[in-house]
C-alpha cells in the first residue's frame, strides 16, 4: 500500500514541478477539480446519446463542463491567497497554492478568459435548460468563495458542492440530451452519497488550515464525529446504489466510479487520520483519470465495432 501511495505521489510531484506550458495550463486552472464532474458526465453523456463519443454536443458538453470548472476555481483562485499560504506552509501536499507561480494578474485574466469561453460555447451549444442550468451552477460558484462564503456554512457548503460535482453533470447530460427522466434519478440516486464522501474527505484534509483562518466547514463542524458519519455514508451509499439499480438497472455503468471512490473511503475510515486524508483524494484523483481514460476508450471501441449492438442492449 506504502509503495503504491509512494508512486502517486511521485506522479503528482512531477506534474506539479513540470515546466511545459500545457502542465502549466492545467496547474492554472486547477484541472484536476474537472475528474469527478468528466467522469460522471462521460458515462451519462455516453449512455444518452448511444454511446457515441463523436456526438458534437457531448463534446461541446464536456468542454463546457470543463471550462466552468476552470472559471469557478479560478474565481476561489483569487480569494483564497491566505488559505494557501498557510497549507504550503504547513506542508499539505493538497495545497496548490498559485501565487508562487503566477502572478495575481495572470491568475485574474485565467478567471477572466475561462469565463468568456464558457458564455461562447453555452451560445453555441444552443439550449436554453442547459445555460440555466449552467448559470444556476456558476453562481453557486461564486457564492460559495465570496461574497456569501457558503464554504463557511457547515452542511450547505458540503452539499453545494456534491451538487457541483455529482447532480450537476447529470443534469446537463438530461437537458443537453433530453435524456429519460428514469434514468436521471437513478444515476442521480446511485452518485450522491458517494460524491458527497468526496467533498467531505477534501474537508477533512484542510481541516487543520480551516481551524487556523476561522473556516468552519462541515468537517471542522463535526469534529470527532466525522469518522462515524463517514461510516453511514458508506453504508447508505452501498444501499442507494442498489436502489439505483432497481430503478433502472443501467445505473451499472458508474460502477467502477463508485468503487474507486467508497474503496478509498473505506480504506481511511479503518486508518483515519487528517493527514491521511490528502493521500486518500490522491489516490481517488490517480484512479478516476485511470477509469474515465479507460471508459472512453472502450466506448470508442466498442462504439466502432459493436455500436448497435451496444444500443440494443441498453436500450437507448
Amino acid at each position: 500500500m506504502g509503495d503504491k501511495i509512494d508512486r502517486t505521489l511521485k506522479n503528482m510531484e512531477r506534474l506539479s514541478s513540470s515546466k511545459s506550458p500545457f502542465a502549466k495550463f492545467l496547474r492554472i486552472q486547477r484541472s484536476v477539480a474537472a475528474l469527478p464532474l468528466l467522469v460522471i458526465y462521460s458515462i451519462v453523456g455516453l449512455y444518452f446519446t448511444g454511446f457515441n463519443f463523436f456526438h458534437a454536443q457531448y463534446l461541446l458538453g464536456a468542454l463546457a463542463l470543463y471550462l466552468l470548472s476552470g472559471a469557478v476555481n479560478g474565481y476561489n483562485n483569487l480569494f483564497d491567497v491566505e488559505e494557501d499560504k498557510l497549507a504550503i506552509s504547513s506542508g499539505i501536499l493538497k495545497a496548490n497554492y498559485l501565487l508562487k507561480e503566477f502572478t495575481w494578474r495572470q491568475v485574474k485574466w485565467n478567471f477572466v478568459l475561462t469565463s468568456i469561453a464558457l458564455i461562447c460555447v453555452v451560445f453555441l451549444i444552443g439550449n436554453l435548460e442547459f445555460a440555466i442550468v449552467y448559470t444556476f451552477t456558476f453562481a453557486i460558484g461564486i457564492l460559495y468563495t465570496k461574497p456569501i462564503r457558503l464554504k463557511n456554512r457547515p452542511l450547505i457548503g458540503t452539499l453545494f458542492n456534491t451538487y457541483g460535482f455529482s447532480l450537476f453533470p447529470i443534469l446537463s447530460c438530461f437537458f443537453l440530451f433530453n435524456g429519460p427522466l428514469r434514468a436521471t434519478i437513478a444515476f442521480s440516486v446511485a452518485t450522491f452519497l458517494p460524491t458527497f464522501a468526496g467533498c467531505l474527505i477534501a474537508e477533512i484534509a484542510d481541516r487543520e488550515i480551516d481551524r487556523k483562518i476561522g473556516t468552519r466547514t462541515t468537517a471542522c463542524w463535526l469534529g470527532t464525529r466525522v469518522k462515524t458519519v463517514i461510516k453511514a455514508v458508506l453504508i447508505f451509499s452501498v444501499a442507494f446504489y442498489f436502489v439505483a439499480i432497481y430503478i433502472h438497472w443501467p445505473v451499472i455503468l458508474v460502477t467502477p466510479f463508485l468503487v474507486v471512490i467508497l474503496y478509498q473511503t473505506y480504506m481511511l475510515y479503518r486508518d483515519f487520520t487528517d493527514k491521511k486524508a490528502d493521500y486518500t483524494l490522491l489516490k481517488i484523483g490517480a484512479n478516476l483519470s485511470k477509469v474515465l481514460l479507460a471508459y472512453v476508450i472502450v466506448v470508442i471501441i466498442l462504439h466502432l465495432t459493436t455500436g448497435t449492438l451496444l444500443t440494443n442492449i441498453f436500450h437507448v
